[in-house]
């Protein structure tokens, strides 16, 4: 379990949505890409920070666990996790910064102060602080430019390769412009993030539901996301301090 509270706090993140592509005709778009990348950067939630209370499930074919999940996150620059055990017992606090990524569990007494190489050693994927950020709140963890957009089937689909053959797919909806799904994938490791039942809160936007796919091979691991509360621009604290009897976490 022990391994599984960290994989769940530090890197409920990244991503994909492949599919063929079908041919449609101009006829058939309700706006051309342009608009739609116009109006899909409208929807940019503006907030200072954002706290509430989330539940995490993490389910593989050998294990599945449940947290609750406290979080806060001050736009750009701090996002922090406290979680528990059947909503009562603290088992683990996260603080990740664009510069560290920082978590002790209490189970084991053990610690972790970082860069954000840890991501690799869990996903294989490198990720920085402003993706993990835009993925908790709905938003492109890559760039969506108009030459690699097209329409097709009530949404306009983003695929580009970026460097060392990563893949990056957006989909972002036709009928509100809020993304629907994005994705990394490379060579045997694809993620895929869906984005469900957005909400609207001071004229912004934001997922209740995030349902991440993350596969390597034939394993496969299920993290659903449901967030429970949500508030904006409140004045927010972010303690962390590492009890001095922990020790560092061996990776």
């Amino acid at each position: 379990m022990r391994k599984y509270i960290s994989f769940i706090l530090v890197f409920t993140f990244v991503l994909t949505s492949c599919g063929t592509k079908k041919a449609a005709s101009d006829l058939d778009k309700p706006v051309s890409e342009r608009v739609a990348l116009k109006n899909f950067e409208k929807n940019s939630p503006a907030f200072e920070s954002i706290s509430g209370k989330m539940k995490v499930s993490y389910e593989s074919e050998k294990d599945a666990q449940s947290l609750s999940i406290n979080y806060r996150i001050l736009k750009d620059e701090k996002i922090w996790l406290s979680a528990k055990v059947m909503g009562l017992v603290s088992v683990a606090k996260v603080l990740i910064t664009p510069e560290k990524v920082q978590y002790y569990e209490k189970l084991d007494k053990t610690y972790f102060d970082g860069d954000f190489r840890i991501a690799k050693e869990y996903l294989g994927l490198e990720i920085d602080f402003e993706q993990i950020q835009n993925l908790l709140i709905g938003r492109n963890l890559e760039p969506l430019k108009k030459k690699h957009m097209y329409y097709s089937e009530n949404a306009y689909l983003n695929i580009s390769e970026l460097q060392n053959f990563l893949i990056f797919t957006a989909k972002i909806s036709a009928s509100d412009f809020l993304l629907a799904e994005q994705g990394l994938s490379q060579q045997d490791r694809d993620l895929k993030v869906f984005y469900k039942d957005y909400r609207q809160d001071k004229n912004n936007y934001f997922p209740n539901e995030i349902v991440i796919l993350a596969k390597e091979n034939d394993d496969l691991v299920k993290i659903k996301l449901d967030y429970k509360s949500r508030s904006l621009n409140q004045k927010l604290s972010f303690p962390y301090s590492v009890p001095s009897s922990y020790k560092p976490a061996k990776l």
